[in-house]
């Protein structure tokens, strides 16, 4: 299992220090007071500061990238571009500015981009070593592991037993199979640390490809006392204990890895190995089917975040991503991103519908019927609306709201078909007649309907589900 996560999140916050650093030099007791606050993660604070010097001098380039520092701590990435974007227009050699830039645009895996800013900062700064280390860490993360080792070694040049330069280096030569070549790097942190966390995971993960299979044990048993959730250190022993044909140790630390990475593919289908050379067939084809849900998963999500990285106001795309998580029963992040959409547009339409759809099957009506009363303040002439909210309220006994909405249900597909008479209008009519229990009606418009139309697939639905309704017990208002 690859350790990038761990390393990003390293390189993450260690650069989140050096911007700290280099904005507690100013001098200005205003951003002295805004640099306070930051360092305290106190956000608003800071912003309130910044804008406040912005409102004097809007050409402050130290207060500008002041306030997309602080956009980016509150997780408002966008903004905070578009400040260190606006920094470097004014002042082009604002080292800082490249430097976050590349770290956010790596965090949203714009890695060219990322890869360029940095290299812009290195170029302005050649000898501060900080941000020499971005720059590596930001190649690594973009996977161009030759140019990522070259810049670990000339910073090692310099400091010799730089711990991050070290491993950096490391996992730059184990990516490319450089195992012989990544141990000297990893016994300089452990002979500096012997505690170690990501330089002993290293030298397990190389043992490991190497067959040294009790070294990595060792090594990995290590990591798991001092980090008992570690999980790609869990991973790894399952791995070993794999290798070894251990099959019920690597079962049990599988299992344990998944509790706290629960979508992991690789997991699932190194178990489903491990229960097949154990004879376990159905168990090992349970696991295989959930590591091939999981890999199917994963796929439709790259693709669902490149269409939002190419279009990230378009509320179609959290729609999308919203009906992927649905469908593999992941419902907060569903839900998370239908309320995405509504955020974007609050005229999208069919949001409220996918939103309302989610509570409904939750069997959370009174929120069901919030979405549809949010719906129906933007279109009130929307008759699907009206009546799904007529629908909701007889469902929860609330007959005098029910009769209200599905009364202007009525009177507007009523409308309709004296205007237009179309299909579609008799169509949405029927559902009308349908959610208030008139269903001889009802049946009579789909029954002319399919006159014209005999193989209408809808049509033929919705007629079956109004004759069920006709002969069950007649609803009481």
């Amino acid at each position: 299992m690859a350790t990038k996560n761990r390393f990003v999140q390293v390189c993450f916050f260690g650069f989140i220090s050096l911007a700290f650093s280099v904005l507690l030099t100013a001098e200005n007791d205003l951003f002295q007071e805004a640099e306070s606050a930051l360092a305290d993660r106190d956000v608003n604070r800071a912003f309130g500061i910044y804008k406040s010097i912005l409102d004097k001098d809007p050409t402050s380039a130290k207060a500008i990238r002041g306030l997309g520092l602080t956009l980016w701590m509150d997780g408002r990435n966008k903004e905070a571009i578009i400040c260190y974007q606006r920094v470097i227009e004014i002042a082009p050699d604002f080292v800082s500015a490249y430097a976050d830039l590349s770290v956010i645009l790596s965090d949203q895996n714009r890695h060219k981009k990322a890869v360029e800013y940095a290299r812009r900062a290195s170029r302005l700064s050649p000898q501060d070593i900080p941000l020499q280390l971005n720059y590596a860490d930001i190649l690594w993360q973009a996977e161009c592991y030759d140019q990522a080792a070259d810049r670990y070694r000339n910073i090692l040049v310099e400091l010799p037993n730089h711990l991050s330069a070290n491993v950096g280096l490391a996992s730059s030569l184990i990516a490319i199979g450089q195992l012989d070549s990544a141990l000297p790097p990893i016994a300089k942190v452990v002979s500096i640390d012997p505690k170690h966390i990501t330089a002993r995971y290293n030298r397990a993960v190389v043992y490991t490809k190497q067959g040294k299979i009790e070294l990595a044990i060792k090594d990995l048993k290590f990591i798991l006392r001092q980090e008992p959730k570690h999980t790609n250190a869990q991973f790894e022993l399952g791995f070993a204990y794999q290798q070894e044909k251990q099959f019920e140790l690597a079962v049990t630390t599988y299992r344990e890895a998944l509790i706290n990475n629960p979508d992991d593919s690789t997991i699932y289908y190194n178990l489903a190995q491990c229960y097949a050379r154990m004879g376990q067939k159905e168990q090992a084809k349970s696991e295989y089917q959930k590591a091939k849900q999981l890999q199917e998963l994963q796929q439709d999500l790259s693709e669902t975040q490149a269409y939002l990285e190419k279009y990230p106001n378009e509320p179609k795309g959290y729609l999308y991503l919203g009906d992927l998580y649905a469908r593999y029963k992941k419902t907060e992040l569903a839900q998370k991103s239908y309320e995405k959409a509504l955020q974007i547009s609050a005229d999208f339409l069919p949001a409220y519908r996918r939103l309302a759809d989610f509570y409904i099957q939750q069997k959370l009506l009174h929120e069901a019927t919030k979405v549809y009363q949010r719906a129906v303040d933007h279109f009130p002439k929307a008759i699907e609306i009206r009546v799904m909210l007529g629908l909701l309220h007889k469902e929860q006994k609330n007959f005098k709201l029910a009769s209200k909405h599905l009364k202007i249900a009525e009177k507007a597909a009523t409308d309709l078909v004296e205007a237009r008479g179309q299909a579609e209008d008799l169509e949405q009519l029927s559902f009308v007649y349908y959610a208030q229990s008139r269903y001889d009606e009802a049946e009579s418009l789909l029954v002319s309907l399919l006159t014209t139309e005999p193989e209408n697939k809808k049509y033929l639905d919705q007629l079956k589900t109004v004759r069920a309704a006709n002969i069950q017990p007649k609803d009481i208002d």
